[in-house]
C-alpha cells in the first residue's frame, strides 16, 4: 500500500522556539518499519518546508492510500487546516483514503480532533500504523501496548533524511555534521510545568547501550557523522547504560563528540561524569528551571540548587560545555527568585544559558493549578494559558523583533476587575526591569550568556 507520511507546519508566532530544524526522528521510525513491512513510503516534512501537496494533487499522483500526520499542540492549527482539506478531497469523492493522526497532541488534547479523522494514534505509534495498514484496527481511538524491547526496532532512514537540508550540527560541538539519535522514552518525573506523561505514562524503557553504539558506528562509516546529540529528556538516568556506553566508545576509539540533555542529579557524581568526557562528551543540556529552592520546589523539579553547582562544577572540571535551561513567569514567581536565578548563572559561569518564558501546557499538573484559580490572563484556541506579564518577559528575553509575541485577540479575559489588575502588574514589571536592573540583564537580552570554556 501507498501512505504518506507528514509532519505540521510551524505557525509564524509561537510562544515555543520552531527555528530548529532536525529531522523527526519519531516519523522517521515508522518510515523505516513500513518501508521494511514492504509498504510504499512517502515523506513530506512541512515542519521543514512547508508544502501545498494536497492543493498540488500529490495524493492522486501517488495513489495514496493512507495519510499520516504527526501533530503536537503548537503546530497543530496547521494539523487542523491538512484535516479538513483531506475530508473535503473526501466529500468532493477525488480521493478515498484513510487519514491517521499520531503525535503528542494526540495524547494532550484528543478532544481537539476531528471526528472525521479515522485513526488517533496515543503514545508509541509503530506498532499502531503497522496494523493500521493491515486491516486489523477498527477503534477510532488506537493506544497500543509499550514497546518492551525498544532495540528491536530498526535504524533511522538516514538515506532519506541525509538528502534534505536539515541542519545537522549542535550549537554547543564543535564538529560536523551532528546527528541527533533518541536512545530512551518515558520519564518517572513528575515535574509540574511539563506534559510528558501523559503521551509515555510513567515507565521508561531504553535502547541497550549496544544498540546505541551500533547507529553511531553506522552514522559514522555510511554518513561520516563527527557528533552526535542526543535528544531526549534522560539521557543519563540508568547510570549503568552510560557507563556501558562510554567504555564501550572508548574501546572502538572512535572519532566522535557528543552531546546529550538530561537531569542535573545524575551529573552528580565524579567518575561517571570524568568517565563521559573521556568517552567524547563534550556538552549537556542541563534542566536547571531556577536558582530559587522555592520554585524548584513549587516546581516539583525534585532537585537542590547545590545539585547544580556540583553538576556544572563537574562538567567545567572536565572540560563539558554545560547548557542551562532556565524558566521564568512561573505562577508565585518574584523579582527576588529571579534574581536568584541570574546569581546563580553568574556565579557558576556556564558555558551558556538562557531563560524561558513559562507557558500553561495541556495535562501538566501546574496548568490545571492555573485553570482551577484563574490565574491566568489569556487562553489561546489550543489551549495554552498565559499568565499575566508574559508579553513583557517575552519581549524582554527574547528581543523585540522575536516571533514569540502571541495575538492575544482569541479568547481574552472579560473579567474586568482581573484585567485591571494585569495592567497594574504590567507595569510594575516594565518599570522593575527599566530603572532596576537594566544593566544586570543587558546579556540575556542579547540571548544567552557565554562564560569562560
Amino acid at each position: 500500500m501507498n501512505i504518506l507520511l507528514a509532519t505540521s507546519a510551524a505557525p509564524p508566532k509561537s510562544p515555543f522556539f520552531t527555528n530548529e530544524k532536525s529531522p523527526p526522528l519519531g516519523v522517521g521510525f515508522l518510515i523505516s518499519l513500513l518501508r521494511s513491512a514492504g509498504h510504499n513510503v512517502f515523506f513530506i516534512d512541512n515542519y521543514l518546508n512547508p508544502t501545498p501537496f494536497i492543493e498540488d494533487g500529490f495524493l492522486e499522483k501517488n495513489q495514496i492510500h493512507v495519510v499520516g500526520i504527526h501533530t503536537n499542540t503548537i503546530c497543530y492549527r496547521d494539523s487542523l487546516r491538512v484535516f479538513e482539506q483531506l475530508e473535503t478531497l473526501r466529500v468532493r469523492g477525488l480521493w478515498k483514503g484513510k487519514i491517521v493522526v499520531g503525535g503528542p497532541h494526540t495524547s494532550v488534547a484528543p478532544a481537539t480532533i476531528p471526528e472525521f479523522v479515522d485513526h488517533v494514534v496515543q503514545g508509541e505509534g509503530e506498532q499502531a500504523i503497522l496494523d493500521i495498514m493491515n486491516g486489523s484496527v477498527k477503534e477510532r481511538m488506537v493506544r497500543k501496548e509499550r514497546i518492551k524491547d525498544l532495540d528491536s526496532l530498526p535504524f533511522q532512514p538516514w538515506d532519506v533524511f541525509t538528502r534534505l537540508p536539515y541542519e545537522f550540527f549542535c550549537p554547543w560541538l564543535d564538529a560536523r555534521p551532528v546527528f541527533t539519535l533518541t536512545t530512551s522514552r518515558g520519564c518517572p518525573f513528575d515535574c509540574s510545568f511539563c506534559s510528558v506523561r501523559s503521551i509515555w505514562g510513567t515507565q521508561c524503557s531504553f535502547f541497550s547501550a549496544e544498540r546505541i553504539l551500533s547507529e553511531v558506528e553506522h552514522l559514522v562509516s555510511i554518513f561520516g557523522a563527527k557528533g552526535i546529540y542526543f535528544r531526549e529528556d534522560n539521557f543519563t538516568l540508568s547510570g549503568k547504560r552510560i557507563e556501558r556506553f562510554c567504555e564501550m566508545m572508548l574501546k572502538k576509539r572512535l572519532d566522535v563528540q557528543w552531546a546529550c540533555e538530561t537531569r542535573v542529579e545524575t551529573l552528580c557524581d565524579d567518575a561517571m561524569v570524568y568517565l563521559m568526557g573521556q568517552a567524547g562528551c563534550r556538552a549537556v543540556y542541563l534542566g536547571v528551571e531556577s536558582g530559587s529552592q522555592r520554585i524548584l520546589d513549587l516546581l516539583n523539579k525534585k532537585i537542590t540548587v547545590e545539585q547544580i553547582e556540583k553538576a556544572v562544577g563537574l562538567c567545567k572540571k572536565h572540560n563539558i560545555r554545560a547548557y542551562c535551561s532556565l524558566l521564568t513567569g512561573v505562577p508565585e514567581e518574584t523579582y527576588e527568585d529571579y534574581r536568584m536565578t541570574e546569581a546563580l548563572m553568574k556565579k557558576l559561569k556556564p558555558y551558556a544559558y538562557a531563560f524561558n518564558v513559562y507557558v500553561g501546557i495541556p495535562t501538566s499538573p501546574l496548568y490545571q493549578d492555573i485553570l482551577d484559580s484563574n490565574a491566568y490572563e489569556y487562553e489561546d484556541e489550543l489551549g495554552l494559558l498565559y499568565l499575566p506579564g508574559f508579553d513583557v518577559r517575552t519581549r524582554y528575553f527574547y528581543g523585540k523583533k522575536g516571533h514569540h509575541f502571541v495575538d492575544h485577540n482569541f479568547v481574552v479575559r472579560t473579567d474586568f476587575e482581573k484585567r485591571i489588575r494585569f495592567r497594574l502588574y504590567k507595569r510594575e514589571i516594565e518599570t522593575s526591569m527599566r530603572r532596576r536592573v537594566p544593566a544586570f540583564l543587558k546579556p540575556v537580552r542579547r540571548g544567552i550568556n557565554v562564560g569562560k570554556d
